[in-house]
């Protein structure tokens, strides 16, 4: 990134925003002693600690996609860190209750969805074509190696007390400092912006199979996310179920969710060239492994190893995605397409502990094991179909490339 870096002074306030673009997840290594916490609790209710921000980023990735047409980058940036500064860190002043912690992991997520939405959108603004698609996977890296560092520093403080998990946020201090600075206060379809990005077109003009594209792509990467967020609502619990360690070891796994995005990130291109139109295919099959690792198998190495593989295939689903629909849509259109992106991501990720958590007891009382047999499932399943499924030739021809 060291070449954007001297032409584009806005990659530093890409950077703030990919740093704490998860910082959310960071709470997730807290779920098993918040358990303990509060034993009245509902488990459930505990562990969508660790994915609420995903449901209010549901709604505010919508808001936000409609937003960009007319307001800057700037000021919804700023207001997307305000909105993340304060859910992150009300929970320090009132923590009576497990409802409360999830009122203010929602007022979080809410900052959460404006971020995911803006970055792909400022992106697409400041760079085109190779240079887009170069900094939007190496921006994925980002996002998920900072999130490994702060997940870790999360199980650190979480070891101590679980209310000091939440310190970290304020990192959105910085971010907002550097944001305020950096960020351009224009929207997408600035007559500034005229040079064009690959293949643009616009929704109005798009065929009808290119639409289905849109749709599949947005529908793919939210089953990654589904599958990947067990990670971060059933970790705590499978080392905690198995005494496998402390809340800092449950850190130091998740490490392994963003150590894998970094190594996809520097690995795609070449991902890509080998595996051409079967790279998809690859990132469920990384998923049905963990899973298997997870159910047949119950150590620290194991859950090292899912983590790595399913973090992997989901990093390389979210690099590949977001330029694909690059390609389908205009300026004016991509940030709407983003936020529906962004939106139903986050819905895949959220609702993963609540659907689980209710579909398992249908036919096993073992939660761990019933999900993990689930998460193998589905992935075969996805993999069956992307393996039948004729892509259309703009698909092709990115994955070849």
């Amino acid at each position: 990134m060291k070449s954007v870096l001297k032409i584009k002074p806005v990659v530093y306030g890409i950077i703030a925003f990919a740093i704490v673009a998860r910082l959310t997840s960071s709470t997730s290594p807290a779920i098993a002693v918040i358990q303990k916490a509060f034993p009245q609790a509902n488990h459930t209710a505990v562990e969508s600690l660790a994915t609420i921000g995903d449901a209010a980023a549901v709604l505010s990735a919508l808001v936000v996609g409609q937003l960009l047409a007319r307001w800057s980058f700037k000021q919804l940036g700023l207001i997307s860190l305000t909105l993340l500064a304060g859910g992150g860190l009300l929970p320090l002043i009132w923590h009576q209750s497990v409802t409360q912690l999830l009122i203010w992991g929602f007022l979080a997520g809410l900052g959460t969805g404006g971020i995911t939405t803006i970055l792909p959108s400022l992106q697409s603004f400041s760079f085109q074509g190779e240079q887009l698609a170069i900094i939007l996977g190496k921006v994925v890296a980002l996002e998920n190696g900072s999130s490994m560092v702060l997940v870790f520093i999360g199980g650190l403080l979480a070891s101590r007390n679980w209310l000091y998990n939440y310190y970290i946020f304020f990192l959105t201090f910085l971010a907002i400092i550097v944001v305020w600075f950096t960020v351009p206060n224009q929207r997408p379809q600035s007559p500034s912006n005229s040079a064009p990005t690959m293949q643009q077109t616009p929704m109005s003009v798009m065929r009808p199979r290119q639409i289905l594209m849109v749709i599949f792509y947005i529908f793919v990467a939210s089953i990654i996310v589904f599958l990947e967020a067990t990670l971060y609502n059933k970790n705590a619990l499978f080392i905690n179920n198995y005494h496998l360690g402390s809340p800092a070891l449950t850190g130091q796994i998740m490490m392994l969710d963003g150590l894998a995005a970094i190594v996809v990130g520097l690995t795609i291109k070449y991902l890509r060239r080998w595996l051409k139109k079967y790279l998809l295919v690859f990132s469920f099959t990384l998923d049905a492994l963990g899973g298997l690792l997870l159910l047949k198998w119950h150590s620290v190495l194991s859950i090292g190893l899912a983590t790595f593989c399913m973090g992997a295939g989901s990093a390389i689903v979210l690099m590949t995605v977001p330029y694909l629909l690059s390609l389908l849509a205009s300026p004016k259109r991509y940030p709407l397409i983003m936020g529906c992106f962004s939106a139903i991501t986050s819905l895949g990720f959220s609702s993963s502990a609540v659907i689980f958590n209710n579909l398992v007891p249908l036919f096993t009382k073992n939660l761990l094991g019933g999900t993990y047999l689930l998460v193998l499932v589905i992935a075969v399943v996805m993999i069956i179909l992307l393996t039948g499924l004729n892509l259309a030739q703009l698909s092709r021809d990115f994955l070849s490339n």
